[in-house]
């Protein structure tokens, strides 16, 4: 019997979704940060779940209860906004161990509730059941005008490919139990540039553009000396490979981005670090010598 291991994570998913068929108010389902549903000639909706399992997503030992919730619905956000979208109303299902104290409960809800003050997200239900590792899972609606959801599918050649902030290092400085959504950035770029392809940073930046390359069909040739590198991550392969930054990665067209970097706010911070130069899905990291390598993916795997 094949394993699961022989098929990772994304292999997996393409096996389990390849005969999904659905009708014509779903305007793009598995493979974006979140789906895309046609609700009415006003409005689309944006659905997400992300969920996080004790072990994998965080240790108890390592975390509050209140970073635990934090990241919980953060992750929720951050998909909304990758998007284009507003993050409306969000429902919370909760595996809880037997051992877990109230208080470490409360602590959760104390996080996830105040993420979802922070950006405006309605918490409108979800479900509680005992299990033997703690769990949390974050189903998220966001919202957005009709034909404007920004998809990974969109870059083209010629675009210019972008990050926010500064990469690699989220475990160790643990970013990736404090970090702060891209709302307010991703909404900046909705209204002054409107990305071509945009995603967050989950997987790792190098597994993450091989996202944006395969779902536009492009080639990317990514600079090595431009990847902003955190202090805690300590070196370009850990900013490439390292995951959970949830910063944004997106593309703009050649004549937007040259405006956008002159009259861009300090607040949005953002680094040109590559170039969509062909077709055909592929992505290459450019030295510093001018040599080529093709970049390959070596950040975390579920399987």
């Amino acid at each position: 019997m094949m394993r699961l291991s022989a098929v990772g994570e994304f292999g997996l998913i393409r096996r389990l979704t390849r005969s999904l068929r659905t009708d014509r108010d779903v305007v793009r389902g598995v493979g974006d940060d979140a789906a895309v549903l046609r609700v009415s000639r006003r409005c689309w909706w944006l659905l997400s779940t992300d969920m996080l399992v004790e072990g994998v997503h965080f240790r108890r030992r390592q975390a509050t209860p209140y970073q635990i919730g934090w990241k919980a619905m953060a992750c929720g956000v951050s998909d909304i906004a990758a998007m284009g979208g507003r993050p409306r109303f969000a429902a919370v299902s909760v595996g809880l161990p037997a051992r877990l104290t109230v208080a470490e409960a409360e602590g959760i809800y104390r996080g996830l509730t105040a993420v979802a003050r922070r950006f405006g997200v309605n918490l409108v239900g979800g479900d509680t059941v005992r299990a033997a590792r703690l769990t949390i899972d974050v189903a998220i609606i966001g919202e957005t005008k009709p034909g404007a959801a920004v998809l990974r599918s969109g870059a083209r050649v010629g675009d210019r490919i972008f990050v926010t902030g500064r990469l690699g290092g989220s475990y160790p400085s643990r970013k990736h139990l404090t970090f702060t959504p891209r709302l307010r950035e991703a909404q900046y770029l909705m209204r002054h540039a409107r990305p071509s392809a945009m995603m967050d940073i989950s997987d790792g930046l190098a597994s993450d553009l091989w996202r944006i390359a395969e779902a536009s069909r492009v080639s990317l040739v990514v600079d090595e000396e431009q990847i902003p590198v955190s202090r805690a991550a300590g070196s370009v392969w850990h900013a490439l490979m390292d995951g959970e930054d949830f910063e944004l990665l997106f593309t703009l067209r050649p004549a937007v981005a040259r405006r956008l970097c002159r009259t861009r706010p300090s607040w949005v911070r953002m680094t040109e670090i590559g170039t969509v130069v062909g077709r055909g899905a592929a992505v290459r990291l450019r030295r510093g010598d001018g040599r080529m390598r093709v970049l390959r993916p070596e950040g975390y795997r579920h399987f």
